[in-house]
């Protein structure tokens, strides 16, 4: 039943950075989303808070080019028998390779794969019932950044159409993205959004030929993360 399910949002300290736990009350399980390396505390604390309830599954949406990931730490302690991620992945590691469409189950709560490239070609959302995990594809008021790495002209492409498939949910799914506030050169200071705002407000969204989309996404972002190439190998490699 969705009403026993709950979806936790920790705030990273004054990173703006997000991590999630989706928990089952009536089974007793929950998933760790995109752990970071330095906040691990915050996932154990969040645990305890829930009464120790079983870890199933340990997920990322995607190849991290700002922070370093603490999934395998997690899946290493909870032994999930590997990070939840994409068939699209080049992670190096165990991990469960996932296509769009995918179902993941915890405990009586459905966790529907959504693929959603552009930030990065294995960029994976994750729909819970009205609830939107949109890592770095889409956030408040803006959307994640193509020039991590590949080819530009493509990744615009993809992630252009990931936005349009993104906009076919219901206008009143939540929208929980992976980074939120100044820290992120994000103006708002919401922690979450709507289908319906982000489609009434976002300028990313307001672009409707994929020539306008490459512009817009090509042109005004701040520096790159320092280091961005060696966080994303770390990643890779575990």
């Amino acid at each position: 039943m969705y009403k026993m399910s709950i979806l936790n949002q920790l705030i990273l300290g004054k990173t703006g950075c997000v991590s999630y736990v989706i928990y089952c009350s009536t089974k007793r399980e929950c998933a760790i989303v995109d752990s970071f390396d330095g906040f691990e505390e915050d996932i154990h604390e969040e645990i305890r808070r829930l009464g120790y309830p079983s870890v199933k599954y340990v997920i990322d949406t995607h190849t991290h080019a700002d922070r370093k990931s603490a999934s395998v730490y997690f899946d290493n302690e909870f032994k999930t028998g590997g990070i939840i991620k994409s068939d699209k992945t080049k992670f190096q590691g165990s991990c469960v390779k996932t296509k769009d469409g995918d179902i993941l189950n915890i405990g009586e709560i459905e966790v529907k794969v959504m693929h959603t490239p552009g930030h990065t070609y294995d960029h994976n959302c994750y729909l819970i019932k009205d609830k939107l995990l949109s890592g770095d594809c889409l956030f408040i008021g803006d959307v994640g950044r193509i020039d991590l790495g590949g080819d530009p002209h493509e990744k615009a492409e993809l992630l252009y159409k990931s936005l349009r498939k993104l906009e076919k949910l219901p206008q009143n799914t939540r929208v929980y993205p992976n980074h939120v506030g100044a820290a992120h050169a994000i103006d708002s200071e919401g922690s979450f959004s709507t289908i319906k705002a982000e489609m009434e407000s976002n300028e990313a969204l307001k672009i409707k030929t994929i020539e306008e989309f490459y512009q817009y996404m090509t042109e005004g972002w701040p520096p790159k993360p320092d280091n961005w190439q060696k966080i994303i190998q770390d990643n890779l490699t575990g």
